[in-house]
């Protein structure tokens, strides 16, 4: 009898950024402390395979002015089974690219997904991490970002972008 095994299939990515990507999520020059959701994606169920086993998330962004090290940009995914915009989404988002207002509250009814430590010797260029989410459990996600890192984000929008692409469960 032939022995069952299973292995990980990349879905097809979706890039949020300010111009330019697949959704959009805009943080050229948010200030220290606020929080930024970006729009809700597309389905994440693949007509073979169902929801995605896990998402890799690769983060990458830049500060105005040299921060700390070991500060961060915080990332968080808020979830919904509705497609439209502003409907059963967690944590007050709206589904839309915009700030969070009472974002550093509201960030507690989401699911932390990793952070963007800052290195002080990268300085005010790109940094970059890779961070792997477990689930989604629902369809749609919305990524939202909090600025922890005592400075404010750079004002050049092409260096702020979030890939996020879907793994899925085959089964053999």
């Amino acid at each position: 009898m032939p022995r069952a095994y299973s292995r990980l299939i990349k879905g097809t990515s979706l890039t949020w950024m300010n111009t330019g990507g697949d959704k959009t999520l805009t943080l050229t020059s948010l200030a220290n402390g606020s929080v930024r959701q970006g729009d809700k994606s597309a389905s994440l169920v693949h007509a073979r395979y169902g929801r995605p086993e896990l998402l890799e998330i690769r983060a990458e962004s830049a500060v105005a002015v040299a921060a700390a090290n070991g500060t961060a940009i915080q990332l968080f995914m808020g979830e919904s089974d509705n497609s439209t915009a502003a409907t059963d989404n967690p944590g007050g988002l709206s589904g839309a690219d915009g700030a969070l207002t009472n974002g550093s509250e509201l960030i507690s009814q989401l699911n932390y997904v990793g952070a963007l430590l800052m290195s002080n010797a990268t300085g005010t260029g790109a940094q970059k991490t890779r961070l792997t989410y477990n689930g989604p459990v629902c369809e749609y996600v919305m990524p939202v970002v909090y600025n922890n890192t005592g400075q404010a984000l750079s004002a050049t929008a092409s260096l702020h972008k979030l890939v996020i692409t879907p793994y899925y469960r085959e089964l053999q």
